[in-house]
């Protein structure tokens, strides 16, 4: 009886995956990727979905900074709600620095904005900077690590 199930199982499993060829083979290549990168879109929403995240990685509700945006810092540690991306730390109090710098839309900030939930549904792309190579063009700056917001325009 297993046997039986099993056998029909991989049957209609084939028989889905060849009407699935039947229905693409009339499109072109660059259909097929086009449709291919969507179905992928739908998964990457689909998931971000399930963890709570809109559909640009942010959480909307979140009450702080890393909270809104730990789908993009796995590995940052946190004080006051700000992330800390790579400490950087010296000698002397006053240049040492352990927040990142935020660039939003272009423009420098030493910190972030202070309401979080009213910028965190505007904002459609991140990019967290780390490494020395990737900070080195905001100098000094950046020394501790950069975080850039891209948001819609209001």
């Amino acid at each position: 009886m297993k046997i039986l199930v099993t056998f029909l199982a991989i049957l209609f499993f084939c028989q889905a995956n060849a009407q699935q060829k039947v229905n693409l083979k009339g499109l072109t290549k660059k259909e097929i990727k086009a449709l291919k990168k969507e179905e992928n879109e739908k998964k990457r929403i689909a998931k971000l979905a399930s963890m709570g995240l809109n559909e640009w990685g942010i959480d909307e509700n979140a009450q702080t900074w890393y909270l809104a945006l730990k789908h993009y810092l796995p590995t940052a540690r946190q004080a006051g709600g700000l992330p800390i991306l790579r400490q950087y730390q010296t000698f002397t109090q006053e240049s040492s620095k352990i927040f990142p710098l935020w660039i939003i839309n272009g423009q420098q900030f030493t910190t972030p904005p202070q309401d979080v939930q009213a910028l965190s549904s505007h904002i459609r792309k991140v990019k967290v900077l780390i490494s020395a190579a990737e900070t080195n063009r905001w100098g000094k700056q950046g020394r501790a690590g950069v975080i850039m917001l891209t948001t819609i325009e209001l």
